[in-house]
Parts: structure tokens; C-alpha cells; sequence
């Protein structure tokens, strides 16, 4: 909203008000996610969705341009038996016929909820494609990335759109994610209601072998935790002093930018031969994968990966290109200032690297 033609006698208090109005997001329809892993260790996800909705034709997407990755690599090959039900019956859909990611439907007269079922074939081992579309469970953990498990309404921006998502694991197994938790209850934990932007900027990660390490500054009031998930008990111990290297990371990192602007954040931190290895940055996260000795023999991969993805946090999520900010998951995003996003954050993430070394800088 330009300003330039307004009064200059208009009172600044005015001019933040009309200014804060305007960039309230519209309220999107609230739609009900639940998700079952209870068989992941088989590969399988399955997802239930219930959206309001009106007689019609309705356009779905399912995710394709991927925050972090750059691409349109959202894993729609991996998206198998999808029903959805309206009015009490079953409906037909229609892939479009241009773009394998959109899927239309005729909602008939008197339904107002539409019943969307689904499930979600994990890749067998690291392979398969890049980043999230490669292999994201063992029998022992799982990375829940929650744009692998929903579709979304056409219409709408992602931070218009309100999904309560709820999650069943395995029996046993626990998790990190910087998600709240509204209730859990078992293996079932449900989510406080979130944005799909920030739903699909919040991955779980869950496991049998589950470590929570706290790497929170003395003095800092915000939170700070690195989650392990490894296929073996071995793989999740942190020794004091590498607990203690991750502390300064991120008491640096405070003084590096000056500020948080997140909550608290979580380094998911997976430690597996049998699940592709990278890391990718999130606003109140990172999702980083190594392989098993990742704690141990290792750490010399570790000691850069963590950082980068952390710095990402400022520069890439707090702040961010204009041209790979898009308003939803269909919009292709353009790379044209991908050297400052990522560039920027090579420079920075090594700085890191040195001084979390360093106990008192």
C-alpha cells in the first residue's frame, strides 16, 4: 500500500494503524489434518483431511515449489490412493491435465465439508530425488515433513490457510519439532491450529532412540535444544564437551545478529546410514541428517552443516528474497538473489563454525 499520496498532515499514529490493517492476512477455511506413522517402519504415512467447502468445482494443490530446496520437487510420485467423500459418498477427481500437482473436483449440492484421504509411500533408503524427496524413515525414527501430507485449497495464501494437525507415532517413540503441542495423549500428540506456512516450516522428528540435549546459553531466555534421532541407542549420546561447542554456537550466534526473532528453535538432528543426508533450514529449526557415527567420528561434518542451516534461520526465513517469497507452494519461485540466500550464509555459517569453539569469546 503506497503512502506517497497521503496528506502530509496525516498523524503517524493513523498511517500505523492503516498500515497494520493492511497487512493482516484474511482468514483462510480451518481444516482438520490427521496424520497416522504408526507404520512408518513399513514406509507408509496416512492422511486424513477435512476441509470446508461449498457446491462446486474446487481446486487442490499439492506442494511443488519446496522452501529451501529452490525447486518444483515436491514428491507427488509418492502420493498414492486418494479418495475424497463429500456428502456422505465418495467423489471423482481429476488430475489437471498441464501440472501433475493440481487436482480439481465437483463438490455436489449440500455438502459443506469435503473428506480428503491419502497415503504417503517413504522412499526405501537415502535415494530417489532431492532433499525431502528422498528417504525420510528407518524402522527405528522419521522425519515428518509436513509438506509431503497435505493438500490445500487454491485460492489462498499458505498464511491465510489454518490447519489443526494431529499426529499418531509408533508406540514408544518420542519427538522433537517446534510445533506447540495443544494435547498428547500416547502416541497421539495434537498440534495448537497453524498457518500452512508455518505447518510446512515445522518438521517432527520422532524415534525410538530420542535424545533432547539443551544448548541454551546461560542468561538467554530463549530456548535452545538439539533433538537426536538415531537407529541405535550409541547414536544419540552427546558427549558434555560437544554439548558444550553447540552451547557457544549459539550464545555467537547472539552476538553475531543481535536478536531472536523465534520462539525457541530446535536442531533436529537425525543420525542414520539409511536416510539421505543434508540439512535444511526452517524458521524455528533446521532438519540436518548425517550418518550413524555422526556424534563420534563424525564431527568434523557436523561442526559446519549445524551452523549453516542455523544461520539460514536469519538469513533465508527472517529474512528473505523478494523473489523466493511466494504466496503459496504452486508459484514458481524465481532465483535470481539465491546467492544471497545462500551465499551470504556461507560466509556467516563458517564464522560460526570457529567460534563455537571457543568457550568465552
Amino acid at each position: 500500500m503506497s503512502i506517497r499520496g497521503f496528506h502530509s498532515a496525516v498523524r503517524p499514529a493513523l498511517l500505523l494503524l492503516i498500515l497494520s490493517a493492511a497487512s493482516l492476512p484474511a482468514a483462510g477455511p480451518a481444516i482438520v489434518l490427521n496424520v497416522d506413522a504408526t507404520d512408518v517402519p513399513r514406509k507408509v504415512i496416512r492422511v486424513h483431511m477435512e476441509m470446508p467447502v461449498q457446491p462446486g468445482k474446487l481446486t487442490l494443490y499439492y506442494p511443488k515449489w519446496i522452501p529451501g530446496e529452490h525447486g518444483p520437487d515436491g514428491p507427488i510420485a509418492n502420493l498414492t490412493g486418494l479418495v475424497m467423500k463429500a456428502g456422505g459418498k465418495t467423489i471423482a477427481w481429476r488430475r489437471d491435465l498441464l501440472d501433475v500437482y493440481t487436482f480439481h473436483v465437483d463438490v455436489p449440492e449440500g455438502a459443506n465439508v469435503l473428506k480428503v484421504s491419502f497415503d504417503y509411500l517413504e522412499p526405501a533408503g537415502p535415494g530417489g530425488g532431492p532433499c525431502t524427496a528422498r528417504g525420510s524413515a528407518t524402522g527405528k525414527l522419521a522425519v515428518i515433513v509436513w509438506n509431503q501430507e497435505v493438500l490445500y485449497p487454491a485460492g489462498w495464501r499458505a498464511d491465510e490457510l489454518l490447519y489443526k494437525p494431529t499426529l499418531q507415532l509408533p508406540e514408544g517413540w518420542q519427538y522433537g519439532t517446534p510445533l506447540a503441542v495443544e494435547h498428547a495423549s500416547g502416541n497421539r500428540i495434537e498440534f495448537k491450529p497453524v498457518s500452512l506456512e508455518r505447518l510446512v516450516d515445522s518438521p517432527v522428528l520422532s524415534c525410538e532412540y530420542f535424545q533432547a540435549v539443551d544448548v541454551t546459553p546461560p542468561g538467554e531466555p530463549i530456548h535452545h535444544e538439539i533433538d537426536l534421532a538415531g537407529d541405535s541407542r550409541a547414536a544419540v549420546r552427546m558427549s558434555p564437551e560437544l554439548r558444550q561447542h553447540y552451547t557457544n554456537l549459539v550464545a555467537e550466534s547472539g552476538k553475531l545478529f543481535g536478536t531472536r526473532h523465534y520462539r525457541d528453535y530446535h536442531f533436529l538432528l537425525t543420525l542414520s546410514d539409511h536416510v539421505a543426508h543434508f540439512g535444511l533450514e526452517h524458521h524455528e529449526s533446521n532438519d540436518s541428517r548425517v550418518p550413524e557415527n555422526g556424534l563420534t567420528t563424525g564431527r568434523v561434518r557436523m561442526a559446519s552443516l549445524l551452523p549453516h542451516e542455523f544461520v539460514h534461520s536469519w538469513n533465508g526465513k527472517f529474512r528473505r528474497p523478494a523473489d523466493l517469497t511466494t504466496p503459496d507452494y504452486e508459484q514458481p519461485m524465481k532465483t535470481d538473489l539465491l546467492w544471497v540466500y545462500e551465499g551470504l550464509t556461507d560466509y556467516l555459517g563458517p564464522v560460526l563454525t570457529v567460534t563455537q569453539w571457543v568457550v568465552d569469546s
